[in-house]
């Protein structure tokens, strides 16, 4: 494990083990039931003595609304020319000459640093000693003092801290350094830290305005990638972050376990059982303020179906998406499926194909992309599993609504789940619809085992309602979308479902052909709803629809009578081969408008 973060990409490979050095032979292993138990005070510093290690009173949103706020301070610090590197003390007079608190000093040295320091990669070469890989491999060993990190402009979590602390005692704002465990690169939450290892990673608090707040340079500077490669991204939140927000993935050790434990600047501080079980979330989740209600452990075990709930009161995503990796061999097929469940509130449903280990990822995005990034990686055990599994289909995004659905004149219930199972094979969905709609549907199955898919399914609009009618003739999920004409002319998915049959029917018809004057004239099909009929056969027809219309069957027009907005009749099927339509006009005395077709049958 290394000092950084690991860099969210969506072709992120899977992290690897964690090993550490056995502890010192001296090391007296403490008592795990009182360890961070103990309620007195923390042992008084020079660092600290003055201001002893305290929660702050203020959230970091109460004193910093907006990031935005330092935008002057920022390209101050990132125009700081060359000529003012020269020492700890021309840089630090260079860049608080702008400042106006010691908040905006801080902020000064966090942007300068995080700009112009890059990671190198850091690996254990022995007890509380930390070296960054060319003192690994090629015995070079780089120091990590504050103006050694300024020349070199390249250093490990230490260096960064180091550099943090001199350019803060400069401005004579008080400043510690912390010590501790951090879930950052090659993280694996199986690998448990232990009391007495290695310590891993270095950051820092400053007391500003009469109270403590935690920095973090090393990450706010960047990630790595899969490839031990950094890469400059830059991150406002470990500013001043939250500290309920960053012992999610920051655990202060100190032989001094009051002090370690009064580091964390929390009320009710964490004990490393807990760090150990709880996830991590990245960056982004950490950025956007999501809260995983269901799940907070990262080891799942599971007894073939999980659901995961995540709440995100500040930020919309479009984008919500699992992977579930096996731990051994790959899987191409889509085991899980998102969808919002409320205004904040999003499930993700899980169902592992066989018994055994998985890796599942939990991806978002706060805007309607191809890409997206990781919030939270779990451990699955999949203890048991419910007979044979099927695939879902695959979607990317959220299930059910992609737009707001009210500009079409939909009605649609943001609690509801977008799963819908039939035993028959039958499957209708009603949806409230106000205005006028030109839409169709799309049907596939997740299997590919369904030939003409669309010949399965019927979208019409009656009585205040857009009605879907689908067939699912083979075992497993399909993927239903509502297509709805844009602007631009276009046919656009706004609405995903999904279907499922629990088994293969033997017999199973293809539904009519319905046009889109059948829905423009608001009609509906009560039989008969087989789209194949026999040839020179005696059927009966029936078709509800409010408006007053004048219909036409085999080129004839029919002469009928309806009751309760229901046509009723009956007629002889033509030879095989021939076309069968029935159609219709508004009579509405314009001798122009012309027939239009509202169903297609096939005569065999």
């Amino acid at each position: 494990m290394g000092c950084g973060q690991t860099k969210p990409i969506k072709t992120e490979t899977h992290r690897k083990s964690v090993t550490f050095k056995d502890p010192p032979v001296d090391f007296i292993e403490p008592d795990p039931k009182t360890i961070f138990l103990s309620t007195s005070l923390p042992t008084q510093t020079l660092e600290n003595s003055l201001y002893p290690p305290k929660p702050p009173k203020t959230r970091r949103h109460e004193i910093i609304p907006n990031d935005d706020m330092f935008y002057l301070v920022d390209e101050h610090a990132l125009k700081a020319p060359k000529s003012m590197e020269t020492s700890i003390e021309s840089l630090c007079r260079y860049l608080t000459k702008s400042a106006k608190n010691d908040m905006e000093k801080c902020r000064l040295f966090y942007r300068w640093i995080t700009n112009n320091i890059s990671q190198v990669f850091l690996f254990f070469k022995e007890i509380f000693h930390l070296y960054d890989t060319a003192a690994l491999f090629q015995g070079k060993k780089k120091p990590v003092d504050a103006e050694s990190v300024l020349k070199l402009k390249t250093s490990v979590c230490v260096g960064y801290t180091n550099l943090f602390t001199a350019l803060c005692r400069c401005a004579d704002i008080t400043v510690h350094k912390i010590s501790g465990y951090a879930k950052g690169y090659d993280y694996n939450p199986e690998i448990r830290f232990e009391y007495g290892h290695a310590t891993s990673h270095t950051w820092n608090a400053v007391h500003v305005d009469g109270e403590w707040r935690l920095v973090e340079c090393t990450w706010g500077a960047g990630n790595c990638d899969e490839l031990k490669k950094f890469h400059f991204d830059y991150h406002d939140h470990f500013f001043f972050m939250d500290p309920d927000s960053f012992v999610l993935t920051h655990f202060p050790y100190d032989p001094d376990f009051n002090m370690a434990l009064a580091w964390q600047l929390l009320e009710e501080p964490w004990s490393l059982d807990k760090f150990n079980s709880y996830i991590k979330p990245s960056m982004k989740a950490i950025e956007w303020g999501i809260d995983f209600v269901s799940h907070s452990s990262s080891v799942v075990f599971s007894n073939g179906v999980s659901v995961f709930e995540l709440k995100s009161s500040t930020t919309n995503l479009p984008v919500l998406n699992g992977e579930l990796y096996p731990e051994k061999g790959e899987n191409s097929k889509t085991y899980t499926y998102a969808y919002k469940n409320g205004p904040s509130d999003y499930k993700l449903v899980v169902r592992p194909p066989t018994v055994g280990k998985y890796t599942l990822r939990i991806l978002a995005n706060d805007k309607e992309d191809d890409e997206a990034f990781t919030l939270v990686s779990y451990v699955i055990k999949c203890v048991s599993t419910d007979g044979l599994v099927r695939c879902f289909p695959y979607h990317w995004g959220l299930w059910g609504p992609s737009v707001k659905l009210d500009k079409f004149g939909l009605t649609y219930d943001e609690s509801s789940c977008p799963l819908f199972m039939t035993e028959n094979g039958e499957v209708e969905i009603k949806l409230p619809l106000k205005n006028e709609l030109d839409c169709s549907c799309r049907l596939s199955h997740a299997e590919n085992l369904l030939r003409e898919s669309d010949d399965y399914v019927m979208t019409e609009i009656n009585g205040g309602h857009l009605c879907t009618r689908a067939r699912l003739p083979k075992e497993g999920y399909y993927k239903l979308q509502l297509m709805v004409r844009f602007d631009d002319d276009s046919y656009k998915p706004v609405l995903a479902y999904i279907l499922g049959s629990k088994q293969t029917l033997p017999v199973i018809h293809k539904l009519p052909k319905c046009y889109r004057a059948a829905r423009e004239f608001r009609c509906r099909l009560i039989e008969p709803l087989t789209y194949e009929l026999h040839r020179n056969t005696k059927i009966r027809m029936r078709l509800k629809c409010p408006k007053n219309l004048s219909l036409v069957l085999k080129k004839q027009t029919l002469k009928l009578d309806k009751v309760d907005d229901v046509w009723d009749f009956l007629t002889t099927t033509p030879n095989a081969g021939e076309k069968f339509c029935i159609s219709g006009k508004l009579q509405n005395g314009d001798s122009r408008s012309t027939y239009k077709g509202l169903y297609e049958f096939s005569i065999i």
